[in-house]
């Protein structure tokens, strides 16, 4: 369990845990796909050293309607862990510079969000290369939640879609973007929720255009598009 130390001091910190097995039976498949504008900012573009970070955040619920909040972006002082405010169980970061450039995550604590562990990795992951503008990977619920029971009570999966040039613990700003418009301070709790009992697809456009493009200044942050994806197993 640490702090963060940043990308790949935090997987090295976690380098030796013993993640569950991957293919698990009798549980539920969840795809994420997130786009931005232009392309993902890798580290190795001319120019333009140090990756940019882009985190998919989630908060597992056993309520079909949970009223307590769910993962929303930090964007300034006090600034936390640095990444995600609110409420969240987990998180997937994405790290060029890490031996799994896709990496799961979860909270010791889903209230104060100041310390995590790695889980495991996703069993289906899209290679982003120079140029590439998507992310993209699936994993299983039981990867998460080994236990059948666990599981079992499971209702709904609140997602967050996170971009950030810096995860800072100092400074007063940073450039980011989050579901909800990022110019309107007010918009930006603007998770979804979605439900794990049934199968479904879920995007920008079925839920009613939530993330605008234009709302941050540099288009390798700006989410274009988002999808969801539970199918039942």
């Amino acid at each position: 369990m640490r702090r963060w130390a940043w990308a790949s001091a935090l997987l090295l910190a976690c380098g030796c845990a013993r993640f569950p097995d991957v293919g698990v039976t009798g549980t539920t498949r969840l795809g994420f796909q997130m786009e931005t504008v232009d392309p993902i900012r890798t580290g190795t573009e001319p120019g333009r050293p140090g990756a940019y970070v882009y985190i998919v955040a989630l908060r597992f619920s056993t309520e079909d309607v949970p009223t307590d909040g769910g993962p929303i972006p930090v964007i300034g002082p006090p600034w936390g862990n640095g990444f995600v405010a609110g409420r969240a169980t987990h998180f997937m970061l994405w790290d060029p510079a890490a031996g799994s450039a896709y990496t799961l995550y979860r909270f010791v604590n889903p209230v104060t969000l100041t310390d995590w562990f790695a889980v495991g990795v996703p069993i289906i992951t899209e290679n982003v290369i120079q140029g590439s503008r998507r992310i993209r990977f699936e994993f299983e619920l039981g990867q998460l939640f080994p236990n059948q029971a666990d599981r079992d009570a499971l209702r709904t999966m609140q997602v967050n879609f996170l971009t950030m040039d810096r995860v800072p613990q100092s400074g007063s700003s940073k450039l980011w973007d989050a579901l909800g418009d990022s110019r309107n301070i007010t918009t930006v709790n603007e998770f979804v929720s979605i439900p794990l009992r049934t199968n479904g697809s879920y995007d920008n456009a079925r839920s009613g255009l939530i993330e605008p493009t234009g709302d941050v200044s540099d288009p390798s942050l700006d989410i274009s598009n988002w999808r969801v994806e539970v199918t039942l197993q």
